[in-house]
Order: C-alpha cells, then structure tokens, then sequence
C-alpha cells in the first residue's frame, strides 16, 4: 500500500527551465557580461551539460564569467536570485494544480479501518524554500503538502554551512524525506525529472532501522532531461537502474498512485 508521494520541483512541478533562461540573460546584464543565448533550447543543452558535471549549477556560471560562489550564502548572487524569483514566478505545469489535487483525494482516509494514516505529500530540493513558495500558493496546491526537505534544512542538518555537500545524487535528502513523512522507501513514489533523482532514489541508508531502501520511481519525461535521456537509466555500484514508470504529462501520474495505493 503507497503511504506517500514525493515530488522534485524544477522541471517536475514548476518549468522552472524558462526562469532560468531570463535569470542568467538577466544576470550576465546585470554584470556587463555577453550572454551567447538567444534560444532556449540552446541554453537548456549547455546548461545541462555543465550541470551534469561534478559541481553542478556552479559549472554554468563559471563558464559563462559570472560570478557567484554557490557555498557563500552570503555572495550578492543569492539575494539577487530570490529577488528575481519573487518577481519572476513560474507557475505550474499544465495539469500539474488537477494532479496534485486528484492525488490528494485519492489518498484521504475513507471506510477502510485499516487505513487510518492518510497518503502524505512531500515536496524534496536542494533548491530554497523561498525560491520555490509563491509558486505553491499561488499555483494553489501549498496547501496539499504535508512537508519539504530544501537547502534550508539541508543546511541546518549539515552544520557547518555547506549544503552543497548533500545536493542530489547525494541520498540524505530523501533519507531526512522519509523521516518526514514517516513512510517506508519500498512504499514511497519519489517523482523527479534527472537521472540524478533516479540515482538519489536508490538504497537509501538510515540509520533506525539500518537497511537500504530504495524508492518507487516515476520519471517526469516533459522535464529539464526528457524522456530519451532518462530512459537511458542511470549508473550506480551495482549497475544501470532505470525508473519504475516514464509519464509525459502531470495527469499520467494519478493513473500509477491509483495502481499503488
């Protein structure tokens, strides 16, 4: 029985990929820097080509001469980028307020005495809360989610002020997800658009009680990668793994929950 659904939010909830676009546009401007992008097709291969690479997001800027610093919180990037995202928002994917939504109901209590815990909703980045909040409310589904694990509480777990140590693939952040939700990974949907969210879904550790866990995986293909990516599968220890499910649009996702639950 599927006791939870945990969502990525770039490129899975919210098309975050046009935002990003006019933030480095906006950002190159802002620093008389070129920007060599008119279309965004273009920048989305570069950008994740670079973000690929070990040091993700940082490899993008380095290589386009702006400047920031993704460990220092306090460098002017940061204050810069949420104030772009407050007046910049993203909305949701077409489909994506009816998904969450059906998927809420879906998961109320109902006659069954057995089913006396509702199907809890999470949301997990290593992305800032604020980044991602007025897109949730005002999209209207903030108020479906039970919790979120972001770089705020990344960073506190941490402790000494690099939360760039636990970004995806790393698996702590679904390790601290499950906590949250109280649910097991084998009964846990993690729903994410990389083959990184494929990677961080696997034999995840925690500590009480000490066994891997790896999670149900639903590969969101209208996302940052696309479906001929992601269906390449990712590589780990122990070899290629590849998603349980491949969805094209938001509302294919009800389809599995209904199977699962």
């Amino acid at each position: 029985m599927l006791e939870a659904v945990t969502f990525d939010f770039d490129g899975t909830i919210a098309p975050t990929s046009e935002r990003q676009f006019k933030w480095f546009q906006h950002w190159a401007k802002e620093n008389n820097r070129s920007f060599p992008f008119k279309d965004i097709d273009e920048f989305l291969v570069f950008y994740n080509h670079h973000c690929g690479k070990e040091g993700g997001v940082q490899n993008v800027y380095d290589a386009l001469n702006l400047p920031c610093n993704m460990k220092d919180r306090i460098h002017p990037v940061w204050p810069a980028f949420e104030d772009f995202n407050q007046n910049n928002p993203a909305g949701l994917y077409p489909g994506m307020k009816e998904t969450v939504e059906e998927i809420w109901k879906i998961g109320s209590l109902n006659t069954d005495p057995l089913k006396n815990k509702r199907l809890r909703l999470g949301i997990n980045s290593t992305n800032s809360w604020g980044s991602m909040y007025n897109d949730l409310e005002q999209g209207g589904i903030l108020q479906y989610f039970d919790c979120f694990i972001t770089y705020e509480i990344l960073n506190k777990f941490q402790g000494n002020g690099d939360a760039e140590a636990l970004t995806k693939p790393a698996k702590v952040s679904l390790a601290l997800m499950l906590d949250r939700l109280g649910s097991e990974g084998s009964l846990t949907l993690h729903v994410g658009d990389t083959l990184n969210d494929l990677r961080s879904s696997q034999k995840i550790m925690r500590l009480n009680p000490l066994k891997p866990e790896t999670l149900i995986t639903v590969g969101a293909c209208y996302g940052y990668e696309g479906r001929e990516k992601l269906e390449l599968g990712a590589e780990t220890p122990e070899g290629i793994v590849h998603f349980d499910y491949y969805i094209d649009r938001p509302q294919e996702l009800i389809g599995i929950v209904k199977r699962l639950i």
